[in-house]
């Protein structure tokens, strides 16, 4: 798979589950329902280990402001149902783009952080523009909406939960389900291992540092 696009993805389904690639029973849409849900739920295992290389789509992307009515409430904005967007994992929110990554406001001094919004505290107002990062809600996977999980060779995460689900429900395929439940933690070990390798020495984390290194930091 060169690109993990979204076809491709449905055709990773198909084989990991043993379905026929035409005149299958489960219709295309409803596959892509499960690997859109399955994208979700990669997204938040990744958030709660090693979010950073997630962030990129929510800090640059078309829409990395907060906005506001009466400059005391700030929100991330609607989902794709219109929905009050409430962003995955931990987020920082920033006063400008320059303070971005190492001068984040301070969360219950700046802001109150309320879920799908923040609040200036002690009834005071915040004139300026806010900025935030974190990683984003994902738009619902299809055929025509490419998966956002990055790097894009992790995205055989999406498939193994999605086959998992799929082999769960209605006790369909137990074995199989226990199989690509054990095969998603060991890729998912596999990638947090990966991605966290990736940050050492870059932003504001040490990544997998051993102690000696530690040691000569600290000297």
């Amino acid at each position: 798979m060169a690109s993990y696009a979204s076809s491709d993805l449905l055709a990773l389904f198909n084989r990991y589950t043993g379905r026929p690639t035409s005149g299958d029973a489960v219709s295309d849409a409803d596959k892509y329902s499960r690997l859109a849900q399955a994208q979700n739920v990669v997204l938040e295992d990744l958030a709660a280990r090693i979010p950073q290389p997630q962030y990129s789509h929510a800090v640059y992307g078309s829409t990395p402001t907060l906005t506001t009515s009466d400059n005391q409430i700030f929100t991330f904005g609607t989902d794709a149902n219109s929905d009050p967007s409430f962003p995955i994992g931990k987020v920082n929110i920033y006063s400008s783009l320059a303070s971005i990554p190492d001068s984040p406001l301070v969360e219950g001094v700046d802001y109150l952080w309320e879920g799908t919004q923040i609040r200036i505290p002690n009834n005071r107002t915040y004139m300026g523009t806010l900025y935030w990062r974190g990683i984003a809600p994902a738009e619902a996977l299809s055929s025509t909406v490419q998966p956002t999980l990055s790097p894009p060779p992790a995205r055989i995460l999406i498939v193994l939960e999605a086959a998992r689900s799929f082999c769960v429900e209605g006790g369909r395929n137990p074995e199989l389900a226990q199989q690509m439940a054990q095969e998603y933690g060991v890729a998912l070990s596999r990638w947090c291992l990966t991605l966290k390798t990736a940050q050492v020495n870059r932003g504001n984390t040490l990544g997998p540092i051993t102690g000696r290194r530690l040691a000569m930091l600290r000297g």
